[in-house]
């Protein structure tokens, strides 16, 4: 099955918006700090699995079930297209790993469901995909808000990857993220 933002099928040429890598991570930062902001997270960890179970509402008919199996999540997508489309998340994936791919694999899903695509994100993000994609997941795990907290506290490096639940290697790529407050 062809994955749903490289699809040719969609009718209608595709042409690349041309915008900077600091203009995409200005607007992918706002859309995960959006999502932030409508579970009313304060305070770390930001759980994406809330976030799955009670989207916004422009995105309600997006997810479609969340399957807490016997030993983890899995994430199912209505089809965006006309296509059966589901992604599935290994049980087997330590917490923090599941947490980063379950972020990673929504703004897939926001971006290729009927909305995103009338928003043209698919067109906006596809060039720096897996960039995208991985700033996307580590700004909506790990808000710029709250990382900004965790530091006046005078906390370093250390402890933040399990403070925020995250994959060790994503807590240092974090970490030196440039924060936007």
């Amino acid at each position: 099955m062809a994955h749903p933002l490289t699809r040719r099928s969609w009718g209608k040429k595709v042409s690349m918006t041309q915008v900077t890598l600091e203009e995409r991570h200005w607007f992918l930062r706002n859309m995960a700090i959006g999502l932030v902001s409508h579970l009313g997270v304060s305070s770390p960890p930001v759980w994406i699995e809330n976030l799955l179970r009670h989207p916004p509402a422009v995105y309600a008919d997006v997810f479609g079930v969340i399957d807490a199996g016997p030993t983890g999540w899995d994430l199912t997508a209505v089809p965006p297209i006309e296509d059966d489309f589901q992604i599935r998340i290994p049980y087997d994936l330590p917490l923090e790993e599941r947490r980063f791919t379950l972020a990673r694999e929504a703004m897939i899903v926001m971006c290729g469901c009927q909305y995103g695509r009338h928003l043209g994100l698919p067109e906006f993000i596809f060039k720096d995909f897996w960039d995208s994609q991985n700033y996307f997941a580590r700004v909506l795990l790990a808000p710029d808000q709250l990382v900004d907290a965790y530091r006046r506290q005078r906390r370093d490096i250390r402890g933040f990857a399990e403070t925020f639940l995250i994959p060790p290697r994503i807590a240092t790529i974090r970490w030196q993220d440039t924060l936007f407050l």
